[in-house]
């Protein structure tokens, strides 16, 4: 015959310890209970003699469970670990919370910082099983999690890590805003752009401090013609020219 056991009313102040109506009306607590006692028989019985232990082992799990923010979704996860991992023996809270959130192992949760951010240097979105994993990997820093390996990182990591998950509680992971692709350079942006160059070489346009732009090229010229000028290379003469659009012979206005 199979044991069920029940919540009583005092104790339904954690929402694990409620009664839940698609559960036919026991709590969830309740439902684990008869879930572990159906994995493991007699091996999970034998240490729950009478209803006070029964008890005792809901108010602890109930309390446990509420206080790391499992949820159903995760306690049904721990279910299906609890037969490779725990295949003989039945797990302590600790181990069923853990079997419950295996992307939440830290150095599992570290290497899924270590890929997710190295992805959103890519501008890509990166994959995260858990927000908490993103926000640690946030208070972490990108620049640590990319360049020191864990066993520099691991204390540090299960702190930061443990500290986030303790939250119960985690903004949304916000999404990638992919950069706007340059325009194509083609012939014609370039030489729409060469046009308005010579232009305002051209009408004398200023600089923003009020100097004509092309003056170092009017010197060269203007001293190549002076007998007592200075003299320049044949290649910084025609430099020169060339930015003045001047022909052979051609001498710079003022």
């Amino acid at each position: 015959m199979t044991t069920v056991a029940q919540s009583t009313p005092e104790q339904a102040v954690n929402p694990w310890l409620l009664p839940r109506t698609k559960l036919d009306g026991i709590s969830a607590i309740d439902h684990l209970w008869n879930r572990l006692s159906g994995t493991y028989g007699g091996r999970w019985l034998k240490d729950f003699p009478d209803m006070d232990s029964i008890e005792n082992w809901k108010t602890a799990w109930a309390e446990a469970l509420h206080d790391d923010h499992v949820t159903p979704h995760e306690v049904a996860e721990g279910l299906r670990a609890c037969r490779r991992l725990f295949p003989d023996w039945p797990p302590a809270a600790g181990e069923f919370i853990r079997a419950c959130r295996p992307d939440l192992e830290p150095e599992v949760a570290f290497y899924t910082a270590v890929a997710g951010m190295a992805a959103r240097h890519n501008c890509e979105q990166g994959t995260w099983p858990h927000p908490a994993i993103f926000w640690a990997a946030v208070e972490v820093g990108a620049h640590d999690l990319q360049h020191c390996p864990y066993s520099t990182m691991k204390a540090r990591w299960e702190r930061t890590l443990n500290e986030v998950l303790a939250r119960g509680e985690w903004k949304p992971i916000p999404e990638i805003v992919k950069a706007l692709p340059a325009p194509p350079v083609t012939a014609q942006s370039r030489a729409q752009a060469e046009e308005q160059m010579r232009k305002i070489g051209a009408t004398g346009i200023m600089n923003q401090s009020g100097r004509d732009p092309l003056r170092g090229w009017k010197r060269i010229i203007a001293e190549t013609q002076d007998p007592k000028g200075k003299r320049y290379s044949p290649g910084i003469v025609a430099m020169a020219r060339n930015a003045l659009r001047l022909d052979a012979g051609q001498g710079a206005q003022p």
